[in-house]
């Protein structure tokens, strides 16, 4: 880059126009800021989300997974079908698309625990983030590929994220 150049890009930076301790301190106020505005849930909080599923007591299966209320873990299955290939890596594809899957219910489920899911429902769409748990079973089986993923309840309820959603 010329010299000249070099200077007019320099000049039209954001970071070149702050300090170096001002971009500091406002690197500190957005970290140290972001973590006070998500706030853990009570357990009144997380009663009160079990009532509103029916207040089942011990394990309550929902459409896209189960949740054990009183050891406070959620499960889901992911499927991956297995192409019918001798390639290496089929076996690895089918997995990364259970644990995909996984996923997918995963947010499902957060939909499901949240606003609940409306009879006669044709479709579902949901887009958010969700945290993968821990895979405590895989296997392969006539269908395809399953792995089997459990997060703690809590976990599950405040770092999982529903950006939009949408049901027919």
């Amino acid at each position: 880059m010329k010299t000249l150049e070099k200077k007019k890009w320099e000049e039209g930076a954001i970071l070149a126009r702050v300090p170096e301790r001002g971009l500091v301190v406002m690197v500190l106020l957005f970290a140290l800021g972001g973590t006070a505005w998500a706030a853990p849930l009570s357990e009144g909080d997380i009663v009160r989300i079990w009532r509103n599923n029916g207040a089942v007591q011990g394990v309550q299966e929902f459409h896209f997974g189960v949740v054990d209320w009183p050891n406070r873990v959620v499960a889901v299955e992911g499927r991956g079908p297995v192409p019918w290939s001798t390639e290496p890596n089929a076996r690895l594809l089918a997995r990364r698309h259970a644990v995909a899957d996984a996923q997918r219910r995963l947010l499902y489920l957060l939909y499901e625990l949240r606003y609940g899911l409306p009879r006669g429902i044709d479709s579902i769409a949901v887009e958010g983030h969700v945290v993968m748990g821990h895979i405590y079973q895989e296997g392969q089986d006539e269908q395809g590929y399953w792995v089997d993923v459990e997060l703690p309840l809590q976990r599950f309820l405040e770092e999982c994220v529903i950006w939009k959603a949408r049901a027919k």
